[in-house]
């Protein structure tokens, strides 16, 4: 018995010097966070403000900058309350902890005043984030954004909670004043209550599964919608022209026929038989009705879209959300070639279109799985999506019912050979996708090569994984595959893996084209579903 009773001395001796920093320590990290953020949050609303007008607008109206300064004011009063109690803390006298109960008390202060805080902005770019006919973000994309921001705290709200429980237990008072209270107090209740679930165990028992089906039932399918949820696709509203620049024409060189002579035996004269088509009247009227093209140097780059504004944009967009670029993941090698943060093909294609047409585009680029399209309401989804690899294309028969539902539905795939062997895996890809179609070349004169750029020789073949010449398949007058065989993603890379700047030029500005496409064809292809 002596000997277990001096194990428990021990033990207690230990708890006792090891309480008060475990009690002070997280305040004064808390605090330390508090004053970096008390010092940061100021110049992120401005920041934040300076960099969309539409921002600037609803934080001005919702008084955000007053809000956040008053924020900061409140950060810098508990970072000191935490940082004293901390130090403090240490010292061990009945004063020191009452200051730390003190400090977690007015943690949780500062926690309602973080969420009513959050709840103010994210309302604020709510309404930021409203299209002019009223298309707002969806309930899951706002509290998506919320629970951005409070899951950190709420965590910290865990831990300071049953820290403030231990400040109310007999142990820490034992270990701030040197008596231990021999009644429990009311931390020790609180403890004893969760450990022996209270005065009726089984209400509590009931209580609790009651309370976990209800979360399987309810809560589960909505966090099982909520995985992989998308967020509708909006064009730039606005009014803009098709013409950008124009792609200088190469000259193509005819060669000359030769003249071919004929002995006849029976006649001392050699003539010449001349060809069919070998007629000044045929070149005279190939020379009138051949398509030139010529670049004016005097010629400004306008604002893309249609309607024929000059702001830019679509007037059958929405809002002026970033332009996005979303890559299909799949079973696959190389799916998501170029999207490392060493060679950036897709953000520098996103960056390039930003300068040449003045759109707001995302940060970083997109990918999710194709099963994700049909999540897409009609009318808001990509109105173009993109893959490539360099290896076997392994799609189920189900996702290439989605991915034909979305394209038919008016979407278009933007396919890239990145190999030899792709180009032969997504040639059978593309007879599964439409059995009843086939991959056919796109004529130089087609649409997609005239606008916003002219390309008179077609898509830039850059590398031959699978020939020159760009292909498609088209569903009632819309290219709904466009596939290009050179690998044009290379040519985006940093870099531009060792391609001549201005191959790697012509590269960027085929796939200015293929957008401008596929939103035209989109927005006219799903009208009637945001009317």
């Amino acid at each position: 018995m002596g000997a277990d009773s001096g194990i428990a001395d021990r033990k207690s001796q230990i708890g006792n010097l090891l309480l008060p920093p475990v009690l002070s320590l997280p305040l004064g990290l808390a605090g330390a966070v508090l004053a970096r953020y008390a010092v940061l949050l100021p110049g992120l609303c401005r920041d934040a403000m300076a960099a969309d007008g539409a921002m600037a607008r609803a934080f001005a109206d919702a008084a955000i900058p007053t809000l956040a300064a008053s924020f900061a004011v409140v950060c810098w009063a508990a970072a000191g309350l935490f940082i004293a109690a901390s130090l403090l803390g240490l010292v061990r006298r009945p004063w020191a902890l009452a200051l730390l109960r003190r400090a977690y008390l007015g943690a949780y202060v500062v926690a309602l005043i973080y969420l009513y805080a959050v709840w103010r902005v994210t309302a604020a770019a709510c309404v930021a984030r409203t299209s002019p006919e009223g298309f707002a973000p969806g309930a899951m994309v706002v509290m998506g954004w919320r629970w951005q921001f409070l899951w950190s705290v709420l965590c910290a709200l865990v831990v300071f909670a049953a820290l403030h429980v231990t400040t109310l237990r007999r142990a820490a008072v034992g270990a701030y004043t040197g008596t231990t209270p021999a009644e429990p107090l009311l931390g020790d209740r609180i403890v004893e209550n969760l450990r022996t679930h209270g005065y009726d165990p089984h209400y509590r028992k009931s209580l609790i599964a009651s309370v976990l089906t209800h979360a399987a039932v309810i809560v589960v399918p909505l966090l099982l919608e909520g995985y992989g949820c998308v967020r509708s696709y909006l064009v730039p509203y606005g009014s803009g022209g098709p013409m950008v620049a124009v792609v200088a024409s190469v000259e193509r060189r005819e060669r000359k026929a030769r003249r071919r002579f004929v002995l006849n035996p029976n006649s001392a004269v050699y003539f010449h038989v001349p060809d069919l088509d070998d007629s000044d009247v045929l070149r005279e009227v190939e020379d009138m009705t051949r398509l030139t093209y010529a670049a004016d140097p005097g010629s400004v780059a306008g604002k893309m879209g249609a309607g024929g504004g000059k702001r830019g944009g679509w007037p059958q967009g929405v809002g002026n959300e970033p332009v996005r670029f979303i890559r299909l993941e799949y079973s696959g090698e190389d799916w998501d070639d170029g999207m490392d943060p060493t060679t950036r093909a897709d953000v520098n294609f996103l960056q390039e279109f930003a300068r040449v047409t003045g759109f707001r585009v995302a940060r970083r680029s997109e990918s999710h799985a194709i099963r994700l399209l049909k999540k897409y309401p009609r009318g808001y989804a990509p109105p173009f999506v993109y893959m490539t690899g360099s290896g076997g294309i392994n799609v189920s028969s189900t996702d290439i019912a989605i991915l034909r539902e979305y394209l038919l539905g008016g979407g278009m795939l933007f396919a890239d050979a990145g190999s030899p062997r792709w180009d032969h895996a997504f040639r059978s890809f593309a007879k599964a996708l439409f059995p009843d179609k086939r991959l056919v070349p796109i004529a130089d004169d087609d649409p997609i090569f005239q606008m916003p750029y002219v390309f008179p020789n077609g898509a830039p073949p850059l590398w031959h994984h699978g020939g020159m010449d760009a292909m498609g398949v088209k569903h009632k007058g819309r290219w709904v595959i466009f596939y290009h065989p050179g690998d044009i993603n290379d040519a985006w890379k940093t870099g531009h893996s060792g391609l001549a700047p201005e191959l790697a030029k012509g590269a960027f500005q085929m796939g200015v084209n293929i957008i401008y496409y596929a939103f035209t064809h989109y927005l006219e292809a799903t009208r009637r579903y945001r009317k």
